[in-house]
């Protein structure tokens, strides 16, 4: 497999290169070109390996193994970038020797070996290979580690890049503990979502055990890990603050949010315009606030449909004040008193879908319908669901 990133001028002899060498060697060869400046995210350099797994994970079936050429030299250099990004025991594990990917598994064999010993072999054995000339290019970071750190402190210190690997062996180990605390951390605090945690069970750890279970937590939802100063951030501004306040911690896409006894991570708050009143007609979805209505015929359930006129209800938001008396219950109650008895975060009530027969608010899409609008016994109804996120 070759992936053209076409970021030099010879990239595509490169290719012909690869090729050429396959064809010699009687190898099937598979090129894929990739667009670095599409859609780019954060540096080029982690960009374009991004871009280039995940080209070759496409390739990949059930139980494959992707072997790359990364050797000791390699591994050395990235665990001192990790150290000066102030990365963690993950971090500093840098270049594991095999691991999942896809469907299967990636692995690096040449780890044992430094970069001189391959050069060696490749002379012998009169091996041709092409030289990326931004290997020289002392602007990217790895390159000066390569070029001028690492020369400088093996002067000094000849095993360095054993001492490295070393390291990386017992960040690896360390990650892996953490990993299993964390983990047994998140059973005891799961609250009723994968993204909600108990305020209680996070309140009861040690302060190194709750950063520990925060970044897993946070992963585990297929969000960015933050800066440290962040997760501390969290901690004082969720254990730390008043019982009754509702801090929000943000950082890139990603927001943190408290509530009562639960901690909610969610993707941030996108500033939705005023959605006026508008006809929804049952029999089709309705997407609308960032989610979508859908409505299913029931019996003896749901809004009574004799209450409807050709299955229409108004679609309104929260303005304030609004009341309802909700089915079997005695007396009528403001909408803020019943979204706080069940327990509905601050921030979701006034994108809650409110349905109105004439000037009658008739039902509160998943939550309750009003007396007199509810379907009993055999009366065909029209049972409503709110999907929030469900854009499509």
């Amino acid at each position: 497999m070759h992936v053209n990133h076409h970021l030099s001028t010879n990239a595509d002899q490169w290719e012909k290169h690869c090729r050429a060498f396959c064809r010699e060697n009687n190898v099937r060869c598979e090129t894929v070109g990739i667009n670095v400046h599409e859609g780019r995210k954060g540096g080029l350099e982690a960009w374009a390996r991004e871009l280039r797994y995940a080209a070759l994970e496409r390739f990949m079936e059930e139980g494959d193994i992707l072997l790359t050429a990364h050797h000791r030299d390699d591994l050395a250099e990235t665990v001192m970038q990790q150290l000066m990004r102030g990365s963690g025991p993950e971090g500093l594990a840098a270049i594991p020797e095999i691991r999942n990917f896809g469907p299967g598994w990636l692995a690096r064999p040449l780890l044992a070996y430094t970069r001189s010993q391959l050069e060696e072999y490749a002379r012998f054995n009169q091996l041709a290979w092409v030289e990326d000339e931004s290997n020289i290019d002392q602007g990217l970071d790895r390159n000066y580690i390569r070029n001028t750190i690492m020369p400088a402190i093996q002067t000094r210190w000849p095993s360095a890049a054993h001492v490295l690997w070393r390291v990386s062996r017992l960040q690896a180990d360390a990650a892996a503990i953490l990993k299993d605390m964390a983990a047994h951390d998140l059973e005891q605090a799961q609250g009723r979502s994968a993204a909600i945690l108990s305020l209680a069970a996070l309140e009861s750890l040690s302060v190194s055990r709750q950063r520990n279970l925060l970044r897993y937590w946070i992963r585990h939802n297929d969000h960015p890990v933050p800066p440290m100063e962040v997760i501390d951030e969290m901690i004082t501004e969720l254990v730390h603050a008043r019982s009754d306040s509702t801090p929000c911690i943000k950082w890139g896409e990603t927001e943190i949010r408290r509530y009562r006894d639960e901690v909610y991570i969610l993707p941030v708050s996108a500033d939705l315009p005023p959605v006026g009143p508008c006809l929804w007609s049952l029999h089709t979805p309705l997407h609308i606030n960032g989610g979508c209505l859908e409505a299913r015929v029931t019996t003896g359930s749901g809004i009574r449909a004799e209450r409807l006129q050709d299955d229409q209800v108004e679609v309104r938001f929260r303005r304030g004040g609004e009341r309802i008396r909700p089915a079997g219950r005695g007396e009528t109650h403001e909408l803020k008193k019943l979204f706080q008895d069940a327990a509905l975060p601050p921030w979701e009530r006034d994108s809650v879908p409110l349905l109105y027969v004439g000037d009658e608010l008739a039902a509160v899409a998943g939550y309750w319908i009003a007396e007199g609008f509810n379907a009993t016994g055999q009366e065909r109804g029209w049972e409503i669901v709110f999907l929030r996120g469900r854009r499509d």
